[in-house]
């Protein structure tokens, strides 16, 4: 009998670590060493007068004509360079203004300077003294800033965050002035070596959530974050919930309200979108739009998006405990009519429900993941020609259809489409419990489903606050948006330290 072979990991994967850096000294061969199979290194050796000294750089991350005009020529032809005694002045005279070039930091620790030349930053290294001099001289083809893909814009700035997170903190910056706007920057990831910043405003953010949120993002051991999975099931309260706990965005405005409200951003490089947490039900169903109309039809289309929360997720087990278990409670002609154009269908209205929700799933998918022309064709036949040939066929009675695309376009009304996706999991679990036990298996699903919002904890902010408030100060801005003079308190469930918004 055979056995599975063993695998042992016989050295570190990371790129260094802090054994390999205690071990490395900050020279010209050590670091050439350490980057000899990587052809994207820029090893260079130059003279600055009579001293020796090496620069190091990734080809497609700096500016090359910035780096050749501003960096290497004045190492060549700089007076004050040239006559440079020993490596320490050469060092002091470059930091001093040598090189024209705005970020010109010092640096000793060998692994600080690899993860600077791997972000894109220019190191000239002097080995003798074991000190190197970092330029920011970045240059590399981005995404430029245009309008959003996925939360449309009417009436708002038509900006979007791109994948750099250093135009994403310069677009906060642009919104929002205030010196107590703090950026706190790490990096994450031990191959990655991603950018992660911190946005809060001092004096208004709880700093026992800055404090939590600072604690999981140290806590998160990861080899990189390509996706934005990584981030919000190593933040979230309870990751194996179906319910987003972090909101995410792509639009400055709505990211930059949020953090004025007291509440913690996080930008991740690479991820042209913007995470807000502590995050509730309510914030998930709004948008940024009713903060733009008039007040009373912001009011009527939040009520109207609650409206097709219900009937989104309970429509498909309403129908089926009506009628499977509950026929007394149909209107009579109604019930003649639902039963006529059920005459000669083979099927029980669950495997009818079941049966449409599984293909509209599928339709859904199959036109998220191909191309858009094709995708729109793939949605239009779907729902058309191949609707209607079921009915036609006698396997699926038209009124089925009506519920399911009904309950479909209704759940296209909510703005997040994490929230949408939980919705339409949840759904599924209200029609088996509408075809097990009617209208009380649906009124058990509809507590289960409480019990589980209720339960969940975000950084301390209860999720479903403050709809479970009872002071009316405190739900002003949740089903309806009132008139901004009425709302002159932040949101109490992120607990700010600076309660009042105005006088």
């Amino acid at each position: 009998m055979k056995q599975k072979p063993k695998y042992t990991q016989t050295e570190d994967v990371t790129l260094f670590s802090e054994e390999q850096g205690q071990s490395m000294r900050l020279c010209a061969e050590q670091i050439k060493k350490f980057f000899e199979k990587s052809g994207d290194v820029v090893v260079r050796t130059v003279m600055v007068g009579k001293l020796q000294a090496a620069v190091f750089c990734v080809d497609g991350l700096i500016d090359s004509m910035a780096v050749g005009e501003q960096i290497f020529k004045p190492l060549a032809i700089d007076e004050k360079l040239q006559q440079a005694e020993d490596e320490t002045q050469a060092v002091e005279l470059l930091l001093a203004g040598a090189a024209q070039f705005p970020f010109v930091t010092k640096e000793t620790d060998v692994n600080q300077v690899i993860t600077a030349v791997l972000n894109g930053l220019t190191a000239i290294l002097f080995s003798k003294i074991e000190t190197a001099v970092l330029i920011d001289a970045r240059g590399f083809e981005k995404r430029s800033i245009g309008e959003p893909t996925d939360e449309n814009v009417i009436k708002g700035a038509k900006d979007c965050f791109v994948e750099v997170i250093r135009v994403n903190t310069a677009t906060i910056r642009r919104k929002i002035k205030t010196p107590n706007l703090v950026i706190e920057e790490s990096v994450t990831g031990k191959m990655s070596l991603t950018n992660v910043a911190l946005v809060y405003i001092n004096g208004t953010t709880n700093r026992h959530i800055l404090k939590e949120v600072r604690r999981r993002l140290q806590k998160m051991n990861i080899d990189g974050i390509m996706t934005s999975g990584y981030v919000e099931e190593s933040l979230a309260e309870k990751p194996f919930s179906v319910f987003p706990q972090l909101l995410y965005t792509e639009r400055p405005d709505k990211f930059c309200s949020h953090i004025m409200e007291g509440r913690v951003g996080l930008l991740i490089d690479g991820l042209p979108i913007a995470y807000i947490l502590p995050a509730s039900v309510t914030m998930f169903m709004q948008a940024p739009e009713d903060y733009s109309n008039n007040y009373i039809f912001s009011s009527a289309i939040r009520l109207l998006r609650y409206f097709c929360l219900a009937i989104s997720l309970l429509l498909p087990g309403f129908y089926i405990a009506i009628t499977t278990f509950h026929q007394e409670m149909i209107p009579t002609e109604l019930a003649f009519s639902i039963q006529k154009a059920k005459m000669n269908v083979p099927f029980p209205a669950f495997v009818e429900i079941l049966g449409m929700l599984i293909a509209f799933e599928i339709l859904m998918e199959a036109g998220l993941k191909l191309p858009k022309t094709i995708g729109q064709a793939v949605s239009i036949v779907g729902a058309l020609v191949v609707g209607q040939a079921a009915v036609e066929a006698k396997i699926i009675s038209p009124a089925v259809v009506i519920v399911i695309a009904f309950t479909g376009v209704c759940g296209f009304t909510m703005p997040n489409q994490d929230f949408s996706n939980a919705v339409r999991l949840w759904r599924f679990l209200f029609t088996l419990a509408g075809s097990l036990a009617g209208l009380f298996g649906v009124m058990i699903a509809l507590i289960f489903l409480l019990l589980e919002l209720c339960d969940i904890q975000n950084l301390g902010a209860p999720y479903i606050e403050p709809l479970s408030d009872s002071l009316s100060s405190h739900i002003k801005d949740t089903l309806i948006r009132p008139p901004f003079r009425y709302l002159n308190w932040r949101p109490f469930s992120v607990r700010p330290v600076n309660i009042r918004r105005q006088k």
